[in-house]
């Protein structure tokens, strides 16, 4: 079965990205990719079709990924987020205050739990 779908990868680590974007378009997502949150909320404003982010937590710039879905939720973005981080503990914690339904993908993750955790994500 082929997944369908836009989803928006936000990743600072080229060989992160890539991974990430070949694995999703493989699954049959089409992946549009940015390497920073503004470089993100950019493409986000040119892209409306974009269902889901997918987004690391550590990212240069004045926004972490934290930042990003705050200010997608602040802007009333109807864009599913599913946040990326080796720190579990940390950015489930700053996730859990933001009550947002934003889900969590600990690093490093497999292809199984990625696709899985995008499904899951592009279901609500």
């Amino acid at each position: 079965m082929t997944a369908t779908g836009h989803v928006l990868v936000v990743e600072d680590d080229p060989n992160v990205l890539d991974i990430t974007s070949y694995v999703l378009e493989l699954e049959g997502y089409d992946v549009l990719t940015a390497m920073n949150a503004n470089e993100a909320l950019t493409t986000l404003a040119d892209h409306p079709e974009v269902e889901l982010m997918l987004t690391d937590v550590n990212m240069p710039g004045d926004m972490d990924g934290i930042d990003l879905v705050r200010e997608l939720h602040r802007q009333g973005s109807a864009v599913s987020c599913v946040v990326v981080s080796g720190d579990a503990l940390h950015a489930s914690d700053r996730l859990g205050k933001m009550n947002t339904s934003a889900a969590f993908l600990a690093k490093p993750y497999d292809r199984r739990s990625l696709l899985k955790a995008v499904s899951d994500a592009m279901a609500h």
